[in-house]
């Protein structure tokens, strides 16, 4: 099940809160990174997130510091500063190349789920006596190194006016990010859904989603993706 808006994300925020009185258990936002008016979208998130609930945010260097301060001041349970690595594109002379998005994860109350076993990547000392589980497998850690970049060539890849749309990220950063803490059915919101591929993820996992796109023109895109691939686990299911 989803549900999406072509909307400015805090008027849909108050809607989803004063009337249709929604929870949820996880909110994600990929906000614009040089965006300073962050104060009141997070409110208002806060405001609908359910108690143990997660909030992340992934940004940058520009609002990074500014957006932990004022999780923090809010009185969220503070997770992870997690670290995912982009390492593609030119480089500096004059400094060390920024190539890392920032992503902050919190909880409103210490009693959240997690579930590391979801997620499990490859050790480098697996089949070695410091292997000491003999699972040759390990929880990542939180600088995302091993996912890889983001090609601009993927298939993945989607395309407005012949150009890949800005900031969309991959399948495999939401299934990092989102895997180990919902569970089947929990609803999701992405209140900068952008291209959807957080709604795609969720059809694909069989969580509830809610998505707030504000260009008519991404929105159009994301509701195709979202619609195909839900129509695609329904039909799934009903073969079973």
């Amino acid at each position: 099940m989803y549900k999406i808006y072509n909307d400015d994300n805090e008027k849909i925020l108050d809607q989803l809160y004063w009337t249709e009185h929604v929870e949820f258990d996880l909110i994600y936002a990929d906000c614009i990174y040089n965006n300073k008016k962050f104060d009141d979208w997070i409110f208002k998130s806060f405001e609908v997130l359910s108690y143990g609930g997660i909030f992340m945010i992934q940004t940058d260097y520009h609002t990074v510091a500014e957006i932990k301060i004022f999780l923090d001041e809010l009185g969220l349970h503070f997770i992870n500063w997690a670290i995912y690595l982009q390492e593609w594109g030119g480089t500096s002379n004059r400094f060390f190349s920024r190539k890392h998005d920032d992503i902050l994860i919190y909880a409103k109350g210490p009693d959240y789920k997690f579930y590391p076993e979801r997620v499990q990547i490859p050790k480098a000392t697996a089949n070695t006596a410091f292997d000491k589980k003999g699972t040759g497998k390990k929880t990542p850690c939180d600088v995302f190194y091993d996912l890889g970049n983001f090609s601009t060539m993927s298939k993945e890849r989607v395309k407005l006016n012949g150009k890949n749309i800005q900031w969309q990220k991959p399948l495999k950063l939401m299934n990092r990010l989102l895997l180990p803490f919902t569970d089947k059915g929990d609803v999701i919101l992405d209140p900068f859904m952008g291209s959807g591929t957080t709604g795609v993820w969720s059809m694909q996992n069989r969580r509830v989603f809610f998505g707030i796109e504000k260009d008519k023109e991404v929105f159009n895109i994301a509701k195709e993706r979202i619609q195909k691939e839900y129509d695609l686990h329904l039909l799934q299911e009903k073969s079973i």
